[in-house]
Formats: C-alpha cells, sequence, structure tokens
C-alpha cells in the first residue's frame, strides 16, 4: 500500500470511497447531493490539491485524506460548513483541518494512521509550516478512539442544533522548531 498525491485518475477510486463511507447518501435534489460532494471533497481537490492524498493498495483507491493547512483563509467553506465558525476560536493553534475517508475491505490495516501520518507531514514541511491540525466528528463517533491513538489528543466538544460535535486537535513539530 502505498500513499501518494492523487491525481486526475484517482479522483473516481477517491469518489468511490467517499461515498462507500457518507453518513448522508439520501437528498432531496441533485443540487444537494452536488453542495454535499463539493463541502466534503471537491473543494479541497481543487483549492488544496497538495494536500489531497490517496491511498492504493492491489485493487484501486483504498482510502484518502483532504483538508486544508489554515482554515480561516477558505472563508468559502464557513457558510456551507456550520461547524467551522463555532469552533474558529481554536484555529490559532490548531489552524489545519482535514477530512479522512478509508474503504470498509481494508479498515483496521494501519492505512488511516499512514494517510495522517503523511498529511500531517504534509503540513509540518510546508511553507510556512503549520503549527498544529484539527477534524470535527460527532461526540460518540467509534472513530474517536482511532484519532486519540494517533495523537489528536486535544478535545473541546460543543453542541450545535442539539448535536455533540467533539474538536480533536494535534500540535505538529515543523521542521523550523526541530
Amino acid at each position: 500500500m502505498i500513499v501518494t498525491a492523487a491525481g486526475q485518475e484517482d479522483c473516481p477510486g477517491a469518489l468511490e470511497v467517499f461515498w462507500e463511507t457518507a453518513a448522508q447518501t439520501d437528498f432531496v435534489s441533485d443540487t444537494e447531493r452536488r453542495e454535499f460532494v463539493f463541502k466534503y471533497f471537491g473543494y479541497y481537490r481543487d483549492c488544496e490539491s497538495a494536500l489531497f492524498l490517496v491511498a492504493r493498495d492491489d485493487i484501486g483507491v483504498c482510502g484518502y485524506i483532504c483538508g486544508v493547512a489554515r482554515t480561516r483563509e477558505h472563508q468559502a467553506l464557513y457558510p456551507i460548513s456550520d461547524h467551522l465558525p463555532l469552533f474558529d476560536d481554536l484555529y490559532d493553534e490548531y489552524p489545519a483541518h482535514l477530512h479522512i475517508n478509508v474503504h470498509a475491505r481494508t479498515r483496521g490495516q494501519g492505512i488511516g494512521a499512514k494517510l495522517l501520518r503523511s498529511f500531517e507531514e504534509a503540513l509540518a514541511g510546508a511553507t510556512p509550516a503549520t503549527s498544529g491540525v484539527h477534524l470535527v466528528t460527532s461526540a460518540g463517533a467509534r472513530n474517536v478512539s482511532f484519532y486519540l491513538r494517533n495523537g489528536y489528543t486535544f478535545t473541546v466538544e460543543r453542541a450545535l442544533g442539539g448535536a455533540g460535535l467533539l474538536f480533536m486537535g494535534k500540535r505538529l513539530i515543523t521542521r523550523s522548531r526541530r
């Protein structure tokens, strides 16, 4: 299994993983469906392609990770991602954010951890380097233990529309501070 920057040829496979793992699959319109894909996938592919990485095995794309180095610089996401303003006060310490998905056929094989490490290395080596990264998940989600094992130990829980959201952050050691 290898992790590399996504090329155009990887987009169909990464999109297949996206839909295989999506929490929402029913939409009232094609417009709503396109907006959902844009919010969690297309925006990152189009705007920060250097941080869109894929994992490939013998069968094809089996996982991907995408995100941005500086959340506040991506104001276009704020109106479509309700949780971004909710945690804005934490972005000084954890400016980057990510989305990660691994195909069910390969879960439990260390692919998610390898994608996280590759993404974090890309952030730490960027110019200027990024000091921290975060993600937001549901407070009771089963993926919380995975993120804790991978160093996302700074946590803050807040409510949005009656749902508990969990901000999980990790400080990065940048090359300039080593």
